[in-house]
């Protein structure tokens, strides 16, 4: 992450003055303001007006007490109708020269940059930029004057976003948490519907600069409704583990990338394209926007003008541009192309479209019952994956077989359907990437959704699984990764998330089987009532498989134990961690009791983590005996 950035001499004090607007004349409603309106967060979306998920794509100005002159009527006419990008963020340092110096002038400073962004139909995200002290609260009184000031002056406005903290450093996600509760009603109180920003611990990184991670977050959320969390990366620094923190978060909390660049955290160096194409591919598949940094002419490789240019007033096309400003200037200006949406009534039109859908394109059911089982081979792809969509009103019924069935379709959304009957009800199968999110599943032969033949990582989340393995032979799962007797299905880094499953499930509730490692299972509800115990289906989760990470579920109704690890293959059933899940064992009769039965445990080949953040009712104990609490 950026840290201090001192670019040289101090410009001079008139450089602080506001700039005159000429903005060119442009259709309203063909700005991105026009078009989307006033931005609101939609679970963990960026959404417009219509509720719709949008990505916005932009270049956050370098520090104003240094770069003033690289943001003026030239330069934002560029970024607007040249480049065509959303948003301007607006980088205030509250150190260094900036804030505290001149509060006057510098609010009046970036007052005077919102109205440049709106008159130029872009969004203006006000960048509270502090680094050093890092602590955003030894910062508290001056951002409240600040935020108070520019909300007062710009609450009519319809297209300001606040960013509270840019990297705070030093201090722990809690310390941050209160800050952001603390300054969230302060803005409120002046402007109650724009979106709020607020950095996330390690320079914004999620925690992973603090050995930290996303969890944090995840597990104690701001309190405070349309907010988003901040993520910053450097492409040649911060690679695959900061790559897999974000892809975790992703799918549980909104965030927006701030700040990137494409070389080092000091914003210099040699550009890395590859990895900057790999975190914009896989930020455009999540709809989360983003600001490049820099919008200067700073010696850096990462400022996006050559030395001198803004000395001048030329700053359309590629001739002004570093390596690094072509390449950003690029990904803003040529956006994925059109894509379709089908509307669909019968099951005619849905084998069709499921047959014919290309990346991109979103597949709209009508409420009404689809009889038939459904097939799709089409792949989406990273950056325009698949959607099938529709209301828990639009019903696929199987009378056998599939309900619905992605054979080797990677990079596909479903949402908010039903699939009832037949022998299974979502089968995904060799396919990556696919998410499954606020579905319903029930009245099925054997298992509710199963992920198998190497299906890696999928996502099912906020679904309800009940009334599954109705042959009576055992094989009613909820959620099922892998296949038994072998491990060569590596359905790997499976995440099962925020999911109510039971009552009335033949099998556990979710069954991780050997070969398949990786995965989260986290913050879901269990109602074992309806186990058959046919297959030892005595308990919630079974782990076969290696390095789960299983958190922050509830269960209830088993008929003997809680959690379980097995050993079906050599080297599998290892690794688990077991952290902050409740347990009720009210009514067991089995012969275990147990909220965790590790069968296993082994400290050097084979270890378990049973967390002493796990809790339980009834039972006869947390763990079977001799595995170790910690």
């Amino acid at each position: 992450m950026i840290r201090s950035l001192m670019a040289g001499a101090l410009l001079a004090a008139s450089t602080l003055l506001p700039v005159t607007a000429q903005a060119q004349t442009q259709t309203v409603a063909d700005t991105p303001v026009g078009r989307n309106g006033q931005l609101h967060v939609c679970g963990t979306k960026l959404c417009n007006e219509r509720n719709e998920p949008v990505q916005l794509r932009g270049m956050s100005t370098h520090g104003l007490q240094w770069y003033a002159n690289c943001v003026k009527t030239a330069s934002l006419d560029a970024l607007a109708y040249d480049w065509k990008a959303d948003i301007l963020r607006i980088s205030m340092y509250v150190q260094e020269g900036g804030y505290e110096t001149d509060p006057a002038g510098f609010t009046d400073m970036v007052s005077n940059y919102i109205d440049e962004a709106t008159a130029r139909g872009m969004y203006a995200l006000v960048d509270w930029h502090q680094l050093d002290p890092g602590d955003p609260n030894e910062n508290l009184a001056l951002a409240k004057q600040f935020f108070t000031e520019i909300a007062e002056r710009h609450q009519d406005k319809n297209n300001i976003i606040y960013d509270i903290a840019n990297e705070p450093n030093g201090v722990s996600w809690d310390g941050i948490k209160s800050y952001a509760e603390q300054m969230v009603p302060v803005i409120r109180a002046k402007d109650p519907d724009s979106v709020i920003f607020v950095g996330t611990h390690g320079w914004a990184s999620l925690g992973v600069s603090d050995g930290r991670s996303e969890a944090d977050i995840v597990g104690n959320p701001v309190n405070a409704s349309n907010l988003m969390y901040t993520f910053h990366f450097y492409a040649a620094s911060h690679q695959q583990e900061y790559f897999d923190a974000l892809s975790r978060a992703a799918d549980q909390i909104p965030l927006f990338v701030t700040e990137f660049g494409t070389q080092t955290y000091t914003g210099d160096g040699g550009n890395d394209f590859t990895w900057s194409q790999k975190y914009l591919d896989f930020l455009e598949s999540k709809k989360i926007g983003w600001t490049n940094w820099n919008f200067s002419d700073d010696f850096r490789s990462g400022a996006v003008f050559k030395e001198g240019t803004c000395a001048g007033n030329t700053f359309t096309g590629t001739s002004v541009l570093k390596p690094a400003g072509v390449w950003v200037r690029d990904k803003i200006l040529n956006r994925t192309a059109a894509t379709d949406t089908t509307d669909v009534s019968t099951a005619a039109e849905l084998k069709d479209a499921l047959a014919t859908a290309k990346p991109g394109d979103t597949i709209k059911l009508a409420d009404g019952t689809y009889t038939g089982n459904f097939k799709t081979t089409v792949d989406g792809t990273s950056s325009a994956p698949i959607t099938l969509t529709g209301s828990p009103g639009a019903v696929l019924k199987a009378g056998g077989g599939y309900g619905l069935h992605l054979n080797g379709a990677s990079y596909w959304n479903v949402k908010g359907i039903t699939v009832t009957g037949g022998q299974k009800g979502i089968m995904i199968d060799s396919a990556t990437r696919v998410t499954i999110d606020g579905v319903t599943v029930h009245d099925l032969d054997m298992e509710g959704v199963h992920f198998r033949n190497s299906s890696t990582y999928g996502v099912i989340k906020n679904s309800r699984i009940y009334d599954t393995g109705n042959d009576g032979r055992g094989m009613g799962e909820g959620v099922y990764v892998g296949s038994a007797g072998g491990t060569s299905d590596r359905s790997d880094h499976v995440q099962i998330i925020g999911n109510t499953i039971g009552p009335d499930v033949g099998g556990e509730a979710i069954d991780l089987k050997e070969g398949t490692t990786g995965g989260l299972v986290s913050g879901n509800s269990f109602d074992g009532s309806g186990l058959t115990g046919a297959n030892y289906d005595d308990s919630w989760v079974d782990v076969k498989g290696n390095n789960y990470v299983i958190e922050n579920n509830t269960g209830k109704n088993t008929t003997n134990n809680g959690f379980e690890t097995h050993t079906q293959q050599s080297g599998w059933g290892c690794g688990t961690v077991f952290r902050d899940n409740h347990s009720d064992l009210t009514g067991a009769t089995g012969s275990g009791r147990y909220a965790f039965n590790i069968t296993n445990y082994n400290a050097s080949s084979c270890k378990v983590t049973v967390a002493s953040s796990n809790t339980r009712t009834g039972g006869r104990a947390l763990t079977n005996p001799g595995i170790p609490v910690t």
